[in-house]
């Protein structure tokens, strides 16, 4: 298969796929092209896209890739399918933050860093594919691990687990709210989700 045969393949594929698609899925469809070669597939048409003003990109999340529309066309995309508008409780945004800068960690661990029963919140997240189980502990017991999930990266719109805001970031942030950048009331934590189960 020559590239412009694989650029066709690979278009159409992330087209027609409602969820994240694999970089290795891909290869193997393709058959003859290794990951290294499809990420430069996927580099050439997202430069063809942007050279011809298109309305959207192939997106990396995680180990794969998902076609999106741009960020400035959201208004217009809403009015004929409007994203799922999840509200995430309190203890449930503090759970999936403890699990996402913690992980691997167990339910014990994120109890004690939260200091109350995370059980319920965990179980939501879960629930919603925003975490996942990605294994045992070694330790007596062999308690679960959990981490966060493609559907994760895909919902924060990060390619990686790198894209997320370090501590010194959030820590500056708060301090700008402390000094009256924000509203002093604040409406409860809405999280859009996109493509998420």
């Amino acid at each position: 298969m020559n590239e412009q045969d694989a650029k066709r393949v690979v278009e159409a594929l992330l087209f027609s796929s409602p969820s994240v698609l694999g970089v290795k899925t891909i290869a193997e469809v393709l058959g003859n092209f290794r990951v290294d070669q499809v990420r430069i597939v996927i580099d050439v048409l997202n430069g063809e896209y942007e050279q011809s003003s298109r309305s959207f990109r192939i997106q990396r999340i995680g180990d794969g890739y998902q076609m999106r529309t741009l960020p400035m066309f959201k208004t217009w995309v809403q009015k004929t399918s409007p994203l799922k508008t999840a509200r995430l409780s309190q203890a449930a945004l503090e759970t999936m933050a403890v699990v996402a800068y913690r992980q691997p960690v167990t339910r014990a661990d994120i109890d004690h860093l939260r200091g109350v029963d995370s059980s319920g919140s965990l179980r939501n997240l879960l629930d919603k594919r925003l975490v996942r189980i990605l294994g045992k502990d070694k330790t007596p017991g062999r308690p679960m691990l959990y981490g966060t999930s493609r559907d994760f990266l895909s919902l924060f719109n990060l390619s990686d687990l790198r894209e997320m805001p370090t501590p010194e970031d959030l820590q500056q942030e708060a301090m700008q709210l402390e000094d009256g950048d924000a509203e002093e009331t604040a409406a409860p934590p809405q999280v859009e989700i996109a493509n998420v189960g």
